[in-house]
């Protein structure tokens, strides 16, 4: 470039100022960020520290039990050969002499005389004296059959027997005697001749179910007489009317 006094100069050329600003901008520019991470790094607390979760095991120590004793198979015995021991055999016995009896001269032996007994005369047997005819026994005559009015007062009287063992036999039940309650119910029975009960039931029954167990139980535990004398021989059904109350007793 020619200036005005004459003079020659060179121009800088446009590129190499490009050049030279562009470097210093760009080491400018890390120097900052340089700085920058310096100062984050410094001002930045460190992230907390994640500690690895602790596992706890639990560990059982069991004592085993001592291995059995080796057992050592013990030899067998052998047992010990048997002395065979040769024995002499013993000398023969000498066999005994057999000395032979001479033979017996026979004696005749003088003859035997037959006595013929006499014959026996017969005896004579008396005769069996005759049996003497069994006598006929004649069976009492039958007693004469009872009227209706005779059997009726037989029974009534067997009946007035029955009707105060029954009365002691009556367990009046607690319930009755609590509220003082009394009733009636009637049984009918069969009785043998010996007095046993053959079955007993109700056949009019009491409104209170306590007062028909009670009269059925105390004919059914009686223990009554046998028939009178002159009553039939054979079972009898009765009825009779039992009262059970609190003062049945």
């Amino acid at each position: 470039m020619i200036t005005e006094n004459g003079t020659f100069t060179l121009m800088p050329q446009p590129k190499d100022h490009q050049f030279k600003y562009a470097l210093s901008a760009a080491v400018a520019v890390e120097i900052i960020l340089v700085l920058g991470l310096v100062w984050y790094g410094q001002t930045t607390p460190p992230p907390p520290v994640i500690k690895p979760k602790e596992h706890v095991i639990a560990v059982q120590v069991v004592s085993l039990p001592p291995p059995p004793p080796k057992v050592i198979p013990q030899p067998k015995p052998v047992p010990p050969k048997p002395v065979v021991q040769h024995m002499t055999p013993p000398p023969p016995r000498p066999h005994p002499r057999v000395v032979i009896p001479p033979k017996p001269v026979p004696v005749p032996t003088p003859p035997v005389k037959t006595v013929t007994p006499p014959a026996h005369k017969p005896v004579p047997v008396p005769p069996a004296p005759p049996v003497p005819p069994k006598p006929v026994v004649t069976p009492p005559p039958a007693p004469p059959p009872l009227s209706a009015a005779q059997t009726a007062s037989l029974m009534g009287r067997y009946v007035g027997l029955l009707r105060p063992m029954i009365q002691q036999n009556l367990h009046v039940p607690a319930e009755l005697r609590a509220m003082g309650l009394k009733g009636k119910a009637t049984v009918q029975f069969e009785v043998s001749p010996s007095g046993k009960v053959l079955w007993a039931k109700i056949i009019d029954p009491s409104p209170l179910s306590a007062v028909n167990r009670a009269a059925l139980a105390a004919v059914e535990s009686g223990s009554f007489p046998p028939f009178l004398k002159k009553m039939p021989k054979q079972n009898t059904i009765f009825q009779i009317p039992v009262e059970v109350g609190a003062r049945s007793n």
